[in-house]
C-alpha cells in the first residue's frame, strides 16, 4: 500500500511539472559554413569554419572548438572587436565556431576573417533573405584568408599560396585575402582573387560590390636592390678556379674550395650564384611558396636564384629545418640556389652529416608526431676550408705551424661519405701581388654566365626541362650514343687507381657529360674525362 502510495503520488508530480508551461527557447538565427585553410610544410589543408549563433538577451558566449592552437583561441577578442569598430553590429547571444576536421591542431590567424564574415552573415547583417541566399552560394565555392586587427584592417598571412593551391583541388576557386597576399595567390593557375584592405572589402567582394584583383593593372611597389653579387673579372689570378665554378654552374655539380686565407675563395663563391642560368617559371613559384611559409610576401616572381650562406655555428634545426610545427631550414631556404658552407670543417659533426641525404635526393623529410613533412632542398652546394688549421700548408712564401696530427684531425672532420657526394675539389692557388696590379682582367660574369646556359639548353634538350646532369641517370649517361667505349675504359682504369666508389665513378661521368656540353660535343671524349678525373682526384683536400 505504501509503494503504491508512492508511485501513485510520484504520478501526480509528473503530470503536474508536465502540466506547467515550458519556456521557450531562444530561436535560432542562423548556421553558416565557410572555407580556409591553414599550412602544415609546404602543403595546404582545407578548413571548413562552422559558424553557430543562438541570439540571448541575457548571456553572451563565444567559443571556438575543433582543437584550436593558442594564436586561433586569441581570435575570439579580436574578431568580436574588428566587427563592431568596422561598422557592423557587435555579436551578441551564443556564439559557436567549429574548425572542421576536429583531429589536427590549427594555428595562427588566418582563420579570423573567415570566423568574422560568418558571424556578420549568421546575424542576418548582409541583406535580405535573397542576398543572403546568393551570398551563401558563393560561399561554397570561395575562400577566405586573413589576420584582423582591432580596426578591422586585414593583415597577411604566412602560405597564402600553398593554401590556395591545395584548396584548388577541392573546387576553391575564388579567393577574398589581404592585399599582400593577392599577387601570391594570383599566381595560382585558374583563380580568381579579391584583395582586401579591411573587413569592409572583405564583405562588399563578397556580396560583389568590389571587382577581381588583377595583376597587370595593380603594379608592384618598386623593389629594393640586393646586395650585388659582383663579377669574377673581380677576382684576379684565379682563371683556373673560374673554369671549375662554370663546371659547377653548368651541370649543378657541388663543389669544394681549399685554399690559403685571403686567396678569394669567399669571391668566387659569391659571385657562382650569378652565373647560373635564370629560373624557370615553376621553379620561381617553388621558392614563393618556400618564401610565403616562411613570412615573406613577394611582388613579383624572383629571377634571381638564391644565395644562402648560414655561419658555422648554425643549429642542425637551422640548416635543415625542424621546429614542433615544421619549418624550413637553409637547405631549403636555398632550393634551386646556391648554399654556401664557408670554413667548412668548423660546422659541427652532426650538421655536416645531415647534409647527405639532400644531396643525394634533393629533398629533406622530418618526422613528427602530427606525420611527415617533405621538403624540397635541390641546391648547389659550395663549401671552403683552408688547407690545415693555421691555413698555410702548401703555401708559397709562408710555413705551416700545423702538426702532421693537427692536419690530419682536421681533415677527419669531413666524413667519407660526404665527401664522395663533392663533385668537384679545387686546390685554390695563391695569387702573386703582381697579378693584383696587373691591369688585364680575366673572365667576367656575362662571358661565364653566357657559356653556362648554352650547356643548360643542351642538357634540357637531352633530358628534359630543368634536368642537369648532376641529375642524370647514370644508364643515359652510359649509352653508347654519348660516351664511346675507349673513354669508358679510361674512366673505369682511373676510377680502380683512384679508390672511387659506385658513387664517385657516377659523379666523374656526370662532370665529364657537363665539360662535353660546355665544348658542344654530342659525345664525351677522353680529354673531357680526364678533366673531370683531375677534379675528382681531390686535388683540393687538405693533408
Amino acid at each position: 500500500m505504501e509503494r503504491n502510495g508512492k508511485s501513485q503520488a510520484g504520478a501526480e508530480k509528473l503530470e503536474g511539472a508536465s502540466s506547467r508551461p515550458i519556456a521557450a527557447r531562444p530561436a535560432r538565427t542562423s548556421f553558416v559554413t565557410l572555407r580556409s585553410g591553414d599550412t602544415y610544410g609546404l602543403d595546404g589543408h582545407p578548413i571548413d569554419v562552422q559558424v553557430d549563433v543562438v541570439p540571448d538577451t541575457q548571456k553572451h558566449t563565444f567559443q571556438i572548438v575543433g582543437l584550436p592552437g593558442r594564436s586561433t583561441r586569441e581570435s575570439r577578442e579580436r574578431v568580436s572587436t574588428a566587427i563592431v569598430n568596422s561598422g557592423f553590429r557587435g555579436p551578441r547571444g551564443r556564439i559557436l565556431v567549429n574548425l572542421a576536421p576536429a583531429c589536427r591542431e590549427k594555428d595562427g590567424g588566418g582563420l579570423d576573417l573567415p570566423v568574422a564574415i560568418g558571424i556578420i552573415i549568421a546575424t542576418g547583417q548582409i541583406g535580405g533573405p535573397a542576398a543572403r541566399s546568393a551570398v551563401e552560394a558563393k560561399l561554397r565555392k570561395t575562400g577566405l584568408l586573413g589576420e584582423l586587427g582591432l580596426s578591422g584592417e586585414l593583415r597577411p598571412v604566412r602560405g597564402a599560396i600553398l593554401i590556395a593551391d591545395g584548396l584548388r583541388r577541392c573546387g576553391i576557386k575564388r579567393w577574398i585575402v589581404p592585399r599582400e597576399n593577392a599577387r601570391e595567390v594570383a599566381w595560382v593557375n585558374g583563380v580568381e582573387v579579391y584583395a582586401a584592405r579591411n573587413l569592409r572589402d572583405a564583405v562588399a567582394a563578397l556580396v560583389g560590390e568590389m571587382p577581381p584583383f588583377d595583376p597587370s593593372q595593380a603594379p608592384p611597389p618598386p623593389r629594393s636592390a640586393g646586395p650585388d653579387p659582383g663579377d669574377f673579372a673581380d677576382v684576379r689570378g684565379q682563371e683556373a678556379t673560374k673554369r671549375g665554378c662554370l663546371i659547377a654552374a653548368a651541370g649543378g655539380h657541388n663543389i669544394l674550395l681549399c685554399g690559403s686565407p685571403g686567396v678569394g675563395k669567399t669571391m668566387l663563391a659569391r659571385r657562382l650564384a650569378s652565373i647560373l642560368p635564370p629560373l624557370e617559371r615553376s621553379e620561381s613559384i617553388e621558392l614563393v611558396k618556400v618564401r610565403s611559409v616562411l613570412g615573406t610576401h613577394d611582388d613579383a616572381l624572383p629571377r634571381e636564384r638564391p644565395f644562402r650562406a648560414p655561419h658555422h655555428t648554425v643549429s642542425y634545426a637551422g640548416l635543415i629545418g625542424g621546429g614542433s610545427s615544421p619549418r624550413p631550414g637553409e637547405v631549403t631556404r636555398a632550393h634551386r640556389g646556391v648554399l654556401f658552407l664557408d670554413e667548412f670543417p668548423e660546422f659541427s659533426r652532426p650538421v655536416l652529416e645531415a647534409l647527405r641525404e639532400p644531396l643525394e635526393s634533393c629533398e629533406i623529410t622530418i618526422g613528427r608526431s602530427r606525420g611527415a613533412v617533405t621538403f624540397p632542398a635541390d641546391f648547389l652546394l659550395v663549401a671552403a676550408m683552408n688547407p690545415c688549421p693555421c691555413g698555410f700548408a702548401g703555401h708559397p712564401r709562408r710555413s705551416c705551424r700545423c702538426t702532421p696530427r693537427q692536419r690530419e684531425a682536421y681533415t677527419q672532420r669531413i666524413s667519407g661519405p660526404l665527401a664522395d657526394r663533392i663533385d668537384l675539389w679545387i686546390r685554390v692557388a695563391d695569387v702573386e701581388p703582381s697579378e693584383m696590379l696587373s691591369p688585364r682582367r680575366g673572365l667576367d660574369s656575362t662571358t661565364l654566365a653566357e657559356a653556362a646556359q648554352r650547356a643548360r639548353e643542351r642538357q634540357y634538350e637531352r633530358w628534359g626541362r630543368g634536368r642537369v646532369n648532376a641529375r642524370a641517370p647514370l644508364s643515359r649517361l652510359l649509352d653508347s650514343s654519348l660516351i664511346d667505349a675507349s673513354v669508358l675504359d679510361v674512366l673505369r682504369a682511373a676510377a680502380e687507381k683512384l679508390s672511387l666508389s659506385a658513387r664517385g665513378f657516377a659523379r666523374a661521368v656526370r662532370v665529364a657529360r657537363t665539360i662535353a656540353d660546355l665544348d658542344g660535343s654530342p659525345r664525351v671524349r677522353e680529354r673531357d674525362a680526364w678533366e673531370a678525373l683531375q677534379f675528382r682526384a681531390r686535388t683540393g683536400e687538405p693533408g
